[in-house]
């Protein structure tokens, strides 16, 4: 695909009443009262009337209003500012598609909150329809959290047969192949370059995508361009919770080069912004072991493990970084414990093998 350019149409969406009937035949009014109708919580209309038949093939009706399904205490205390809809060209591949980017600004309480959605619609007999697939990324996340990558990469790979502009699904697929070391340097590899550059042309401002290759180059060791993509991201995050991502795994890079006055000023920002974020704690609990600070490493690693779990990648790479804190400081008992809830995620990890053999011998060692 070429590079994508815009062309901006600006919408105040508040000024056309959800009770005005849609015209179908233009797709920008149908992305208008899409998400008028959104906010207004009349989610049996939207799937009876917007979606298109493939994606009902994936969603029944009270699964898709019970997922869209908005709390009156949530609509009562927003209010909407601004609302602006971007269309891309006619992608002359398939013409039977439109592109589209709305961002949105809005008053929750009293804290400004910014937005940013995409939208593909596909003309079924004259009329543009809304490519509904937030149910397969539930299963695909599903999946993925589990440690099934084949089976999150199957699903996204559907995902892209009902809309080939998904950029949310080529970054996701990137990251797919990212987690499963099971596959082939070439294959791996291949799969994440691909997938993530291709999600950046899609959607260029979407900072998840620069977030993707950033790993991606920091797995590799250039840390130049892991830092530079990381950097890049953090210029379209439109919400302090955006950044915290960025503020977490900019901490690693530094962490990395042994920077650790930057690591720790990244992750405060980190802290500042979620003091319940699992990650946040992990990487606080890093950075005090690179440090060799291991009493402060393990209270940080307690609280992570006191948060909510994470996918079973990172969720293994905590309980083997925990274990091996509790090992230097002679907890035998924690540190064998948590190397075997590591290696019940990962059984075949060298890593978690290795200290698990160590261990062994904990309790003669520090007698």
């Amino acid at each position: 695909m070429n590079k994508i350019t815009l062309r901006i149409s600006i919408i105040v969406l508040s000024t056309f009443l959800s009770c005005k009937r849609t015209d179908f035949s233009n797709p920008e009014e149908v992305i208008k009262s899409f998400r008028t109708l959104t906010k207004e919580n009349k989610n049996e209309k939207l799937y009876d009337e917007f979606l298109s038949s493939k994606s009902k093939e994936f969603v029944t009706k009270d699964e898709f209003v019970k997922t869209m399904d908005n709390p009156d205490s949530i609509l009562n205390e927003t209010t909407r500012l601004e609302s602006k809809v971007y269309n891309y060209p006619v992608d002359v591949v398939n013409p039977s598609y439109r592109r589209f980017k709305v961002e949105e600004k809005e008053i929750f309480k009293k804290d400004t909150v910014y937005s940013r959605f995409y939208f593909s619609l596909i003309n079924e007999n004259a009329k543009w329809k809304v490519v509904w697939t937030s149910s397969l990324f539930s299963f695909a996340e599903k999946k993925f959290i589990d440690g099934n990558y084949s089976e999150a990469r199957k699903t996204l790979e559907k995902i892209i047969e009902l809309d080939p502009f998904s950029g949310r699904a080529y970054n996701f697929l990137a990251i797919a192949f990212f987690r499963d070391q099971s596959l082939k340097y070439n294959e791996w590899e291949n799969g994440v370059v691909k997938n993530a550059r291709y999600a950046v042309t899609l959607e260029e401002d979407n900072f998840l995508n620069y977030n993707t290759l950033a790993i991606y180059y920091s797995s590799i060791n250039n840390l130049d361009l892991s830092i530079q993509n990381y950097e890049r991201g953090l210029a379209f995050c439109q919400n302090n919770k955006d950044k915290f991502l960025f503020y977490t795994n900019l901490a690693g890079e530094y962490i990395t080069l042994k920077k650790f006055e930057e690591a720790e000023e990244y992750i405060r920002k980190s802290i500042e912004i979620n003091d319940k974020n699992t990650f946040a704690w992990y990487m606080y609990g890093i950075l005090k072991q690179a440090e060799g600070k291991n009493l402060e490493a393990l209270e940080h690693f307690e609280k992570s493990i006191s948060e909510k779990k994470m996918e079973n990648y990172l969720q293994g790479s905590l309980y083997y970084s925990y274990s091996l804190c509790c090992f230097d400081l002679g907890k035998c008992d924690l540190a064998k414990e948590h190397i075997i809830k590591a290696l019940d995620i990962e059984p075949n990890n060298d890593t978690y093998l290795d200290l698990f053999n160590k261990i062994k011998y904990c309790n003669a060692r520090t007698k």
